[in-house]
């Protein structure tokens, strides 16, 4: 009875993995023009995000030699998102979040449908094309 529930949780984990990122899990998502979902670097697994326990679904887009990172956190208890270490809070397409700029890359993090949200971009501008209205 045991194997079959482990093999239930792993078939659904292999089904979430690959989802990806248009149903990364409750939250939408949109793929940019030029981006393609790579899928041999997307995945699912357990975390850590802003000092709680998640679930963790990694979805990568590239573009040439353009990458973007977005990962959905599906959290086991409240997370505070309170900016830190130069960050600041931002609105943006009407998602309020932690907005930074680290070596030439914008990250933007945001909570949405419970879920915590964390886009890591080249360029502040597909943020916003990304999250949508």
């Amino acid at each position: 009875m045991k194997r079959k529930i482990i093999l239930a949780c792993l078939i659904l984990a292999v089904a979430v993995a690959t989802i990806g990122v248009a149903s990364a899990l409750s939250t939408q998502i949109n793929l940019p023009d030029g981006y393609e979902i790579d899928e041999a670097q997307s995945y699912s697994n357990n975390t850590t995000f802003m000092g709680v326990d998640c679930e963790c679904n990694h979805a990568v887009m590239v573009n040439g030699d353009k990458n973007i990172t977005v990962d959905t956190y599906l959290p086991r208890a409240e997370f505070d998102l309170t900016p830190s270490n130069g960050s600041v809070m931002k609105n943006i397409s009407g998602k309020e979040g932690i907005y930074s700029e680290i070596d030439g890359r914008y990250i933007f993090i945001y909570s949405d449908n419970h879920q915590g949200v964390q886009i890591n971009a080249p360029d502040a501008n597909v943020i916003e094309e990304i999250i949508g209205k």
